[in-house]
């Protein structure tokens, strides 16, 4: 029985490692990076994938940022307006699937989630790091799915 995903499996097991290894030693999130490598390969696992995946991740974690406004009203009114904006930016990256550079809306609700998840567990969460941190580690997914994706073809022989 041959593995079709043998080479891929592998080169994915590598660098998972070395990733997960750097993130630490580094302070980055292991995890993010993880949700961007995952988005790469819905978005085609190919280099056309790295712009379907990696335009939608920026909309989406900017749109996160955007709506922890929401939180600024205080008290009871910042859990509502939190709740609409959260929902007026859902409305929002969903409509966007009409625009070619953010049709793959998975994608853009998914860096949305991730920034979230990553941003409310911080002091501050309108730190401009906190975006900033999260398309890093987002992004830095989705050239490690690149990398994943090209490094079976780069060992296999020249055909001549």
């Amino acid at each position: 029985m041959k593995l079709k995903f043998g080479p891929l499996a592998l080169s994915v097991g590598i660098l998972a490692a070395i990733w997960t290894y750097a993130s630490i030693k580094l302070g980055l999130s292991t995890w993010a990076a993880f949700v961007g490598w995952a988005l790469f390969f819905v978005a085609g696992g190919d280099t056309k994938a790295i712009m379907k995946s990696g335009v939608p991740i920026v909309v989406g974690v900017l749109f996160g940022y955007l709506s922890l406004y929401g939180l600024k009203l205080g008290g009871e009114m910042g859990v509502i307006g939190v709740s609409v904006a959260v929902g007026v930016a859902a409305l929002i990256l969903i409509l966007l699937m009409n625009w070619a550079p953010t049709a793959l809306a998975p994608a853009a609700v998914a860096a949305f989630a991730t920034f979230f998840g990553f941003t409310l567990v911080k002091t501050d969460v309108f730190d401009i790091n906190n975006v900033v941190f999260t398309l890093l580690a987002m992004l830095i997914g989705v050239v490690l799915g690149w990398i994943s994706a090209s490094a079976p073809g780069w060992l296999k022989p020249a055909k001549a």
